[in-house]
């Protein structure tokens, strides 16, 4: 899992946006022939503002692993405490691999939220664009960390649906609004999950802002979670799946959710003036309300795997 933030969403002139990630120390250089990596440097630059944060998850076993007792701990040895992973080739070759965040198989869907998915959530309501993106092989859990609805079981909600309860909690129903596009690219194909029939849409990049658009795109109001519940339901009812090798419900579509959020912000001017005798006072003036425009893209990317491990060409 990835999360980003662009500062292009932040409006001119307006308050303090960014919510930095706390700095944590960098970890100790690895003696030589450790097998020690950091795939990219940038990742534990943590004052970096709005850089990529990467975060990996184990899964549990699922029903064909348990009845062949098998073992993650041939292979996978997790140190959250270091942040770190260790891939075992052998009883005597390993690589160790360096995250933003290492979650076990028993880490809640609440703890995954918080440490991946949150920071961001508080930055787009600051007014900074967002985005948040699962990557991995086949079955390996990204529509459920991500889509998974809760409607059983209120433990298991996903990142979309928590993220939404974050917004709609922080946002003033009169003065605020959310809007939410789901859409798929699936064979070089931007589509509409809200509405199938609108299976070609186009990108629009404004040439002077800079800012893309995707014109034909459904857009739906968003005033309560239960109607977000329902978005969703028709989102994923309507997402391309095939069966594959490995996993009889696997999504072969790239499937983004898109919340809009406009928010009225009013801010002070602080007037000073100094009167005959020196005496300084302030005049707090009320300036105009302005709206401040930002973003959340939420992606559930397809299976990563080879076309000749998954079946699907």
């Amino acid at each position: 899992m990835a999360s980003n933030l662009h500062r292009n969403g932040a409006q001119r002139g307006s308050a303090k946006f960014d919510r930095p990630l706390k700095p944590r120390p960098r970890a100790s250089s690895p003696s030589p022939g450790s097998g020690f990596r950091r795939p990219n440097s940038a990742v534990r630059n943590d004052a970096v503002p709005g850089r990529v944060r990467v975060a990996v998850r184990l899964r549990p076993r699922n029903a064909e692993e348990e009845m062949a007792d098998a073992d993650f701990g041939d292979c996978v040895e997790l140190q959250p405490e270091l942040k770190r992973l260790k891939l075992r080739r052998n009883n005597w070759d390993s690589d160790t691999f360096e995250f933003d965040e290492v979650l076990t198989q028993s880490a809640s869907q609440k703890r995954v939220y918080e440490v991946v998915a949150k920071p961001v959530v508080e930055s787009v309501l600051d007014g900074y664009n967002g985005t948040v993106m699962a990557y991995g092989q086949t079955g390996t859990g990204k529509t459920f960390t991500l889509g998974q609805l809760g409607e059983g079981d209120t433990s298991s909600r996903g990142i979309m649906v928590r993220s939404m309860e974050d917004i709609l909690t922080d946002l003033s129903p009169d003065t605020d609004s959310v809007t939410v596009s789901y859409l798929q690219l699936y064979m070089e194909t931007l589509q509409d999950l809200l509405n199938p029939a609108n299976d070609n849409i186009p990108i629009v990049e404004d040439p002077r802002t800079g800012d893309v658009s995707l014109p034909g795109a459904t857009l739906v109001d968003i005033r309560d979670q239960q109607s977000f519940l329902e978005l969703l339901r028709i989102g994923e009812a309507n997402r391309v799946a095939a069966n594959t090798k490995m996993n009889t419900e696997s999504s072969r579509s790239h499937a983004m959710l898109t919340v809009h959020i406009k928010r009225s912000v009013v801010e002070s001017e602080d007037i000073v003036s100094t009167s005959q005798n020196g005496d300084v006072s302030h005049l707090i003036k009320p300036s105009k309300p302005l709206v401040r425009k930002s973003k959340l893209v939420v992606v559930d990317l397809a299976g990563s795997e080879r076309v000749h491990k998954s079946g699907v060409h």
